[in-house]
């Protein structure tokens, strides 16, 4: 069974080498994630398999009453395996117990899985970005209740 744990430094290699898989991934820098595991408001927890690999990954940022969903990703050799539905309720979970009330989060349109799974966990669209990304796709805009 695959655990979810509180990441570590030395996760970061493997998890910034997860997001080159994924075009939608936000394509972190390596000092950008170092910073992001040390950031008192932050979320940074790791999917780690049976076999030790790590298998996925959640960054998000506590403010306010809201939990940020900042990134999810899998590693593609996991996938159908409900990692990233794991990730997000462990998040939710720590993020409910420093007083969150919503997680946000933006999705590209293009990003049909992620959309979808956002959807099933009862993410609900509240707003669009035209545009916002690169490839000139636009960001979709979500959020739910805890």
């Amino acid at each position: 069974m695959t655990i979810i744990r509180p990441s570590r430094s030395s996760d970061l290699d493997e998890i910034f080498s997860l997001e080159s898989y994924w075009e939608y991934a936000p394509h972190w820098s390596k000092p950008q994630l170092e910073a992001e595991l040390l950031r008192p408001d932050s979320i940074f927890l790791s999917a780690e398999s049976p076999d030790s690999r790590l298998c996925g990954y959640f960054i998000g940022r506590v403010f306010g009453g809201d939990i940020q969903v900042l990134s999810v990703s899998v590693d593609p050799s996991y996938l159908r395996q409900s990692i990233a539905a794991r990730l997000l309720d462990s998040a939710f979970s720590k993020a409910r117990l420093s007083g969150c009330i919503r997680a946000t989060l933006e999705v590209s349109e293009g990003n049909i899985p992620a959309f979808k799974l956002y959807q099933k966990l009862g993410f609900q669209i509240v707003g669009k970005r035209v545009k916002f990304y690169n490839d000139c796709s636009s960001a979709l805009l979500m959020d739910k209740l805890l």
